[in-house]
């Protein structure tokens, strides 16, 4: 077995891992740690993607737009390379961290003219639009507003409020149109901004948001 399909387990052989080392049998042996992960294909340019930590393959055919499964990954420090499965060419990227302190969304998506792989932290992040910062407000649902004023591509905010439901509502910086409001609903860890299709101008394409909750 090679080091990359032990260190990417995978939800059958982790199930089967935990049942085997609930029984007690293996001499003081203790499962290495390992963080579930998932992956958001966020790219344009990839209509489906195929993913791989190493040389284990973790998903395959990823549709733009969708999350993958969960996956259950080991501690460590991977390559992870991420091909269009109707030949064109890899994406790779290197010294990708999983550990206790990694988020558990990793984001692949278009920056300009390339091809990035980010780690989605609690919070909102915006991949909206690498030209257009947005301004946010972020209702909690008790009469409270965060507002958020320039946040620029890539970067990211903690959500303050502690109610269980919230509404957001985008702007394009400095513009007072409405561009998204999400309607009151159910906070989650993540809110990630989608990019628009295509990118770089204010009145193009759609916006949308994805909310996560894998903790």
């Amino acid at each position: 077995m090679s080091i990359d399909r032990r260190k990417v387990l995978g939800l059958l052989a982790a199930g089967a891992g935990t049942a085997l080392a609930g029984c007690g049998g293996g001499g003081g042996y203790q499962a290495p740690p390992t963080r579930f992960v998932w992956l958001l294909n966020l790219n344009p340019e990839f209509s489906s993607v195929d993913a791989a930590f190493g040389a284990t393959t973790v998903t395959s055919g990823l549709p733009l737009g969708e999350l993958s499964l969960r996956f259950e990954v080991e501690y460590g420090i991977y390559r992870v390379t991420l091909r269009d499965p109707l030949g064109g060419l890899p994406e790779i990227f290197n010294n990708v961290v999983i550990d206790s302190n990694s988020p558990s969304v990793l984001v692949f998506y278009r920056a300009g003219t390339l091809s990035r792989l980010a780690p989605a932290p609690l919070g909102i992040v915006n991949y909206f639009d690498s030209t257009v910062p947005l301004d946010v407000d972020l209702f909690d649902g008790l009469g409270n507003v965060q507002p958020v004023i320039d946040l620029f591509f890539e970067d990211v905010v903690a959500q303050t409020s502690k109610s269980p439901d919230c509404d957001l509502d985008l702007y394009a910086a400095a513009s007072p149109t409405r561009v998204y409001n999400s309607g009151l609903g159910p906070r989650t860890d993540s809110i990630i901004v989608f990019p628009r299709f295509p990118a770089g101008r204010p009145d193009s394409g759609q916006v949308a948001v994805v909310g996560l909750n894998f903790g």
